[in-house]
């Protein structure tokens, strides 16, 4: 596999800054809504246990998503710290060219998708043939 063409990177990039300015409105969106719809805002309003419970699980799971969505963003901005020093598209691990069908796919990847398999799973070493790069 051969690094990214500079064509390729300014696609990725596009992509990446595409991404960065959706998931940061969308948690400023959600943290907004879950402050508006906060807990201890609705005491006196909701007076029934399932209620509460609903409101409760309502805030956790708006909770869980902004959380979920912080990751990604922080994936984001490590990705476009390796443009920046020229790292992005190689492999951490093995040191070889990330495949670009890999990264149009998911552009803050770090890692090839044998290491990233190995990464998630290390006792899949001996399950996983890892192909030449």
């Amino acid at each position: 596999m051969k690094a990214v063409t500079a064509r390729q990177l300014e696609s990725l990039v596009a992509a990446l800054d595409k991404r960065e300015r959706e998931l940061r409105a969308k948690i400023a969106d959600e943290r907004r809504r879950t402050n508006v719809e906060d807990y201890s805002q609705l005491d006196g309003i909701v007076n029934d246990e399932a209620d509460r419970a609903f409101v409760e699980t309502s805030i956790d799971i708006e909770t869980g998503r902004v959380e979920h969505q912080l990751k990604e963003l922080a994936k984001i901005e490590a990705a476009l710290v390796r443009v920046e020093n020229g790292s992005f598209g190689i492999c951490p691990d093995c040191g070889r060219a990330i495949d670009y069908a890999r990264l149009r796919v998911n552009p803050p990847a770090e890692r090839c998708a044998e290491c990233q398999t190995l990464h998630e799973n290390p006792a899949a070493r001996g399950e996983v043939l890892v192909r030449p790069h």
